[in-house]
């Protein structure tokens, strides 16, 4: 769960995998500087020599109450989603981009063996298959990525007294980034929604969703003129022919 700091609040991220991450730690990472108890390679480092079962960013909610005490933190915020489409999601992540499953394996045959591994291990994928109610903190700033990134300005400008920051937050890391590895995007069939109701029920119950409803049950944020219009402005600035290079140039130089 990155840790930050919004002006003189020392604030909380508490990620949940597969919910708009890259995109949230670079607004982050723009607005209020370098992000603390987050590591993005944390897979990538032999095993012998880390301290944690997980990423610091991917922590259970339990495991965090051991290291932070009640109130450390001013203000702690979440982005949930549809349950079924972050498994989904997750399934694609492993088989494609960290060689977590075997190619062969189809998608119904995973999840149906998903209870099992996890209860050998619970923190199998680096979280990314854990419960969302095992990760976010009782009293977290719940947003819904079914209603976009786009309401968590106003709450950062909220939270800070200022409106210094983006005014959007852009697409980054969607499955489109990884193309050349990625292959027909898994359809789940009745029976793979009803077994994700099942191992997944305190998600559904706790962050408003319902199987066979894409949009979760809270009315998405209202966004005023004035947001929407920066927003938009913003956005068109990000997606320019000169930012776009820009932006691949400083990925080549390791900027």
């Amino acid at each position: 769960m990155p840790i930050f700091r919004a002006n003189d609040k020392l604030a909380l991220y508490a990620h949940v995998p597969k919910c708009g991450g890259s995109a949230v730690s670079w607004y982050l990472t723009e607005r209020f500087g370098l992000l603390a108890f987050h590591d993005n390679q944390f897979t990538r480092h032999d095993p012998r020599g880390v301290w944690s079962r997980t990423s610091p960013q991917h922590i259970d909610r339990v495991s965090l109450g051991r290291l932070f005490p009640e109130g450390f933190f001013d203000a702690c915020f979440t982005i949930v989603r549809h349950p079924v489409d972050r498994i989904v999601s997750a399934y694609h992540f492993q088989l494609e981009v960290e060689n977590c499953i075997p190619g062969n394996l189809p998608f119904t045959e995973w999840l149906e063996d998903l209870p099992e591994r996890s209860a050998e291990n619970l923190f199998a994928f680096d979280n990314h298959v854990r419960p969302m109610d095992d990760i976010v903190p009782e009293g977290a700033a719940v947003f819904h990525m079914e209603h976009g990134l786009d309401p968590l300005v106003p709450w950062f400008d909220a939270l800070t007294g200022d409106c210094s920051g983006p005014r959007a937050f852009p697409r980054i890391n969607e499955r489109g980034n990884y193309a050349k590895v990625s292959g027909e995007r898994t359809r789940p069939s009745e029976w793979d929604i009803a077994r994700i109701a099942e191992i997944y029920a305190r998600d559904f119950d706790r962050f408003g969703y319902a199987p066979d409803r894409k949009a979760p049950i809270a009315p998405a944020p209202t966004l005023t003129a004035t947001q929407i219009s920066e927003r938009d402005a913003e956005l068109q600035k990000f997606n320019s022919p000169m930012a776009r290079l820009s932006r691949k140039l400083r990925r080549k130089l390791g900027a």
